[in-house]
């Protein structure tokens, strides 16, 4: 086809694609909400398949154009309360504490809103009504809890005036990402049009911009780090790769990931400086409280969560035919333990098969999979590694995961078992077909 009439085709078809895209994802985060699972499921279907085939067939011509679209997508959904998603009631209360000069490590919101003068303000009150752990301490660490003390200050008296500044952050966070994703393509050879694979992914949108998680952030400052030492700027690198872990803990486990990548002192000293930057972060917001704290809530997350796991759900049903109870307590510590030690095993056998991106990803990916709770925001870090990486299986992990709001009600959540191994077994399936076909030697560095 000439060049002049293939543009004109796909700038047709991107147009049709985008107006119907703006539709689903308008009903979708203004008039669904999470517990109408046929509903999500229909237009998220559509969604998924205008995706797939978006990042299959729009070329070179007109991928700047799909970029705008994705940004369409992000802006329209500014003013919306999300409806997927309640976390953001607790990002809001960490904030206006945090304004007033009380730590959100130090008091249970349930403890909390009994003082009466904490109480009487209706703000607090909506808040606590929304939240779905009043009994837990905050676990969000340092750069997360200050974006929640800029939205409270910059809109003390409103709660969609706190959302749409945090929405403004994720933007910003979603853009830098975007940007850092194509100069990575470059460096990595791959095509520009990669970048689609994160852009347009319905679950990033609806998940980050949509319902507001500050992964977010962290992805941003994830790629940066990728981004600088591929640059040969190791110590910039180790100081965003702190500021990853400063937003989302999770980033922690990518740190083994450069042993025998880098000669011992070089190694030494990216973990210094990256230590250095994550506790001068936590110093901004300390108090004698704050380790109890967030220990306590993390040792919750281990031992009690569960949601959308995979290994670990065949490790409980075994514990259940074996002493008769859910095992999770000792389950959970020991999965978290044997998932350090498979890290620490590709950490040292990895660095002649995959790029750190890569290795990445399977660190991040053997985590997920060891986990006693997978949300499906989890995903989205899997797939802006998936952009510069060329694997599918986190696409495919995006789409399938949507399966796990079929648990949502009215009044609570009901975990259908069926679906979970559904969505495993497929996966599974993909992932196999990956470590069959994918080359691991292209990138060696």
């Amino acid at each position: 086809m000439p060049l002049k009439s293939r543009f004109g085709a796909q700038q047709i078809w991107l147009t049709a694609a985008t107006v119907l895209s703006l539709i689903c994802y308008y009903q979708l985060i203004y008039h669904i909400q999470r517990h109408d699972f046929p509903t999500l499921l229909f237009y998220f279907g559509i969604l998924t398949t205008i995706y797939l085939l978006v990042i299959r067939i729009i070329d070179v011509y007109v991928w700047y154009w799909a970029l705008a679209a994705a940004f369409a997508f992000r802006l329209m959904i500014l003013p919306a309360i999300p409806e997927w998603s309640d976390d953001f009631y607790r990002f809001i209360w960490d904030g206006r504490l945090l304004v007033q000069g009380v730590s959100p490590f130090s008091q249970l919101p349930s403890q909390l809103i009994l003082d009466v003068t904490f109480s009487q303000d209706l703000i607090n009150q909506e808040l606590f009504q929304g939240m779905n752990s009043p009994d837990y301490f905050t676990v969000y660490p340092p750069l997360a809890q200050w974006v929640f003390y800029l939205a409270a200050k910059v809109s003390p008296d409103s709660i969609l005036g706190s959302i749409i500044f945090m929405r403004l952050i994720v933007l910003l966070a979603e853009a830098g990402t975007i940007v850092l994703i194509l100069k990575l393509l470059k460096e990595y050879d791959l095509p520009s049009t990669n970048t689609l694979i994160y852009a347009w992914n319905p679950l990033v949108i609806i998940e980050l911009t949509g319902n507001l998680h500050f992964e977010a952030v962290m992805i941003f400052f994830i790629l940066l780090a990728i981004y600088l030492i591929k640059a040969g700027r190791q110590r910039l690198s180790a100081a965003a790769l702190g500021a990853a872990i400063a937003t989302k803990l999770v980033p922690l486990i990518f740190l083994p990931l450069i042993i025998r990548r880098k000669d011992i002192r070089q190694v030494l000293t990216y973990w210094l400086i990256c230590g250095v930057v994550v506790a001068g972060c936590f110093l901004t917001i300390w108090n004698e409280d704050l380790w109890a704290g967030m220990s306590s809530s993390l040792g919750l997350y281990f031992q009690k969560f569960e949601f959308n796991a995979s290994i670990y759900y065949l490790v409980r049903e075994a514990g259940f035919a074996i002493t008769g109870y859910n095992i999770i307590q000792t389950a959970g510590s020991l999965m978290a333990f044997v998932t350090l030690l498979l890290i620490l095993w590709l950490a040292w056998t990895s660095y002649k098969r995959f790029t750190w991106p890569q290795a990445m990803l399977w660190a991040l990916t053997l985590y997920l999979l060891m986990s006693t709770t997978v949300h499906p925001w989890y995903i989205t870090t899997i797939v802006a590694l998936a952009a510069i990486t060329n694997y599918w299986f986190p696409v495919a992990w995006s789409v399938l995961i949507i399966l796990s709001y079929a648990g949502y009600t009215e009044t609570g959540y009901h975990e259908n078992m069926l679906l979970v191994v559904t969505e495993y077994l497929l996966l599974g399936v993909v992932i196999l077909w990956e470590m069959k076909r994918h080359d691991y030697g292209r990138h060696p560095k």
